[in-house]
């Protein structure tokens, strides 16, 4: 146990509550924290013994509230959850309240769910096909990586509305409402880890734009001015220009200067730099 009363004669001999006297002394994870009993008639037992009188009741009044803080804060945090769902979060529900709310019947026991989606007005959830007889064995479920296994989720998600979730934490339905820290939830796994983003962040390069290039440095012209018209007509604005710079040129067509500015134009619209010092040049 982890606070218990244990008698002095057990203590170690180098211990300072051995001065007191034979009677037991409270002890929290195997400190001492207050003594149960008499001490000697000596006074400076009595001086001892009230000493740690008052650092223990002050060591237990400190215990009591970081306790109480300490869940005062985890409350928080999870009425914060349940009022801004996000994809990932993860509840524990007690079954039997889960089951009313949704019109059934169900043996008591708890169940992990973790949000699929969220729309506006509804949660759509992932629900564990383990039922769990005690609410200890959702934590070791959770700290097991077990919501990372494919099997371990029902087929059928199932929806709430967004406005149930406050109530139903405040009824005891809902006993946990968390959020991953990264990918973590009490050291256990819960969510993919996100995907790096690319290195290469920059514009997305048209195929048919880069096929025109290779065919017009090997000269093949005709096939070059193909791959471009495809790269324009897809929206792309350097295939536009290069497109526009072959009508201008007459290169593999006959030379067409308004097809040229036409391209030039589209391509300028996108903010194409060359593009726009060529439009100067069309009437």
């Amino acid at each position: 146990m982890p606070v218990s009363a244990v008698p002095t004669e057990r203590l170690a001999p180098t211990h300072i509550n051995k001065r007191f006297g034979r009677y037991s002394v409270l002890s929290a994870y195997g400190l001492p924290l207050m003594p149960l009993g008499r001490p000697g008639a000596a006074l400076s037992h009595w001086l001892i013994w009230a000493t740690y009188h008052s650092l223990g009741l002050w060591l237990i009044a400190a215990l009591v509230v970081l306790l109480v803080n300490h869940n005062h804060q985890q409350g928080q945090q999870m009425a914060a959850n349940l009022a801004a769902p996000k994809v990932w979060d993860v509840y524990v529900f007690e079954k039997q309240g889960l089951s009313r709310a949704l019109g059934k019947d169900a043996a008591p026991g708890y169940q992990v769910l973790q949000v699929k989606a969220v729309d506006p007005d509804t949660v759509t959830f992932k629900v564990s096909s383990v039922t769990y007889k005690r609410e200890s064995g959702t934590d070791k479920a959770i700290s097991m990586d077990n919501l990372m296994l494919d099997s371990y989720f029902l087929t059928n998600p199932i929806s709430l509305e967004r406005q149930q979730l406050a109530p139903l934490f405040a009824q005891g339905t809902i006993i946990s409402a968390r959020r991953p820290e990264h990918i973590y939830i009490d050291g256990g796994i819960v969510r993919p880890r996100p995907k790096p983003k690319p290195l290469y962040e920059g514009p997305k390069l048209n195929q048919a734009n880069q096929k025109g290039i290779e065919y017009f440095r090997q000269g093949l012209w005709t096939e070059a001015l193909s791959a471009f018209q495809r790269g324009a007509e897809q929206g792309d604005a350097w295939s536009q220009y290069n497109l526009g710079d072959m009508y201008l040129k007459g290169q593999s067509t006959e030379q067409d200067t308004q097809q040229a500015c036409l391209w030039f134009k589209r391509a300028a619209e996108q903010n194409h730099p060359k593009a726009k010092i060529a439009l100067k040049h069309c009437s």
